[in-house]
Order: C-alpha cells, then structure tokens, then sequence
C-alpha cells in the first residue's frame, strides 16, 4: 500500500513510517577520485550495457519496484576509456546516458532518483526533466583528511545548493560513525537546514551509519549513542520542520529503538545494497513487523514526496503521473 507522507507536530504512535520499493541501476563503478571510506568504486569496470539494463529493467518489473536509483562514481566521464565507450555508444557525455538510462526506467513504469555526485547548475537543470528526484549525501561540513579533494564539503554545499536554485527535489544527509564528533554532526545538520530555508528543496535527509566495505580504507568508528541520535533528530524537526529524516534499516541497528524520532527507512530492496554490499536488507516484511511491534505502521511512497509534486518542482510529464499516483494513495 502506499500512503502520503505525513509529519505531524508531535511525535510518537500513529505516524506511519515510509520506505520506497527500490531497484538499483549502477550505470557504472568507475570513478576518478579515490576516498579512503569508499567500497564502490573501479577503475575498468566500464558502463552498464544494453544486456545488463535490460536484465534490471525486468527484475524490477517483477520484484514490484517503483523506484529506479540511478548512481554512479562521480565524474566518469573524466576518464577516457568511459569516454571513449560513450562514443562508441553514440553519447557525446555520461550525462546524455544518466538521461537515456533514466527515460528507459520511465518508459517501464519506473520513478528515476539519480545521484552522480556533484553537479553543476547547468547540468542538474540539462537533466532535471529526466527524473524525479535527485540527491547528494553533504557527509560532513568539516573535511577529512582521507576525502579525495575533489570531494571537499565547500564543493558539496555548493552542489547541493546548485540543485535548489534548479528546483530538483532533494535527499542529502549526513555520514556518521567514522569518528567525526556530535558538534560536528550538528554543524552539518544546521549547514543542511540553512541550504532548505532558501530553497526549500530538500524533502528528506539521511543520518547514515557508516559501514566499512572490503575495499574501504577507514576503519568503523562508534556509533551515535541513542541520546546522541535523538539530539540530531529533535534539533533537525526544529530546524526544518516537514523535511523527512531517514534511517537505513541495514546499516544502523539500533534503528527499531529509533521509531519514536524517525520518519523513513528509505529504498528497500529485494537485491543487493550496490553501496553497502556487506549489508542486505531484511525483507518488507520484517521491517514492517518491528515498526508495529512500536505502534507504528510501514508504508510505501513514491520517490518524490507530496510535499514536492507540484509544476515548481517537477516537469509536467513527472507531475501528470506523480499527481495520477497520488490520487489513488489513500488518506
């Protein structure tokens, strides 16, 4: 079933806890920089062929996704043999295939939420068209020495703040437990808040447990603490109120004791996490088990919340079929 977002003053019982049912479409792993914590990226792995999209396309189909998460490393396109497959492709850049990638997904029934890292104004306008959603995690306001310096906080903030000024309905969040202190975590919190107070385009934001891959050069620190948890999420209701916080249920354990604070458990998949390949998801079933063992029913919504189907922020394909959606959600 799927139910319209909904935040309510107080909270506690009786709020639903939302999910997407997702599919994610790797359009590649190959990415330029090198970040000590990352566990996605390649070098020579090369595009997603013709064979393997349509392969996801009719999983998808049949494990009723609604949500196609495009993603990718950041940049391809900078590397010449990602390149040099472009045009044999017939692309003139990796953007021209995120766009053909994406119009495929919707052409099968799909919603596309794309994130390739950070854009600027003029591409996340060239593509805006083309998705419904799009998202960057902020990380960190503070800068960590193992980051590549393509991927400082100053150069995130300004992608983040590029897709307000191009009224793209946004995710971003916030990285935690790798050994960044509670200040830090709250400055991030606020820098986020500050960026939605202007452009009011983000309709929800992660506190995403860190979670070491094979490849990953950081260690796992420790984890908030549930009070620190709980300082992070009554601060941002208070800073940004009516903008969803997600905990992803396969990276964070402690989330069941989390219900009374959290409003999403984001994209749920039947397939493997591309990003966090060490940690599957339970199934729906599970998850929904626990949210009403806490008085609290889980729900299905579409990529693009409520609050952001509307001609400002979406085209008027995306709004036609997000509206048609909408009217048949019940409440």
């Amino acid at each position: 079933m799927l139910l319209k977002a909904v935040y309510e003053e107080d909270w506690g019982t009786g709020r639903p806890v939302t999910y997407s049912r997702s599919l994610t479409f790797v359009l590649t792993h190959d990415c330029p920089w090198h970040c000590a914590y990352c566990g996605f990226r390649t070098d020579h792995e090369g595009l997603l062929n013709d064979r393997q999209l349509e392969s996801l396309l009719q999983e998808a189909a049949s494990g009723g996704a609604r949500e196609a998460l495009l993603i990718s490393g950041e940049r391809p396109d900078s590397l010449h043999h990602i390149r040099e497959a472009l045009a044999r492709r017939g692309f003139r850049d990796f953007l021209d295939f995120a766009i053909w990638v994406a119009d495929r997904c919707a052409e099968a029934g799909l919603f596309p939420h794309g994130n390739f890292g950070r854009m600027t104004e003029a591409e996340l306008r060239r593509i805006r068209s083309h998705f419904v959603s799009m998202g960057m995690m902020l990380e960190n306001v503070h800068d960590h020495l193992g980051l590549a310096p393509e991927k400082k906080a100053a150069g995130r903030v300004a992608g983040i703040e590029a897709a307000g000024r191009a009224k793209i309905p946004f995710t971003s969040g916030i990285l935690v437990g790798w050994g960044e202190s509670q200040a830090s975590r709250l400055d991030s919190l606020a820098c986020l808040a500050d960026l939605h107070s202007r452009h009011g385009h983000l309709q929800e934001i992660l506190i995403q447990r860190y979670v070491p891959n094979p490849s990953s050069r950081w260690s796992m620190g420790l984890a908030p603490t549930l009070a620190e948890y709980r300082e992070m999420m009554e601060k941002w209701r208070a800073w940004a109120p009516g903008v969803a916080i997600q905990i992803p249920p396969n990276l964070e354990p402690l989330w069941p004791k989390l219900l009374p604070w959290l409003d999403d458990l984001g994209g749920i998949s039947w397939a493997k996490d591309e990003v966090n390949s060490t940690r599957p998801w339970d199934t729906v079933e599970t998850y929904a088990g626990l949210c009403r063992r806490a008085g609290r029913e889980l729900v299905e919504r579409l990529p693009v919340y409520e609050s952001h189907v509307s001609p400002e922020w979406l085209s008027d394909d995306w709004l036609k079929v997000a509206e048609k959606f909408q009217a048949e959600i019940p409440g």
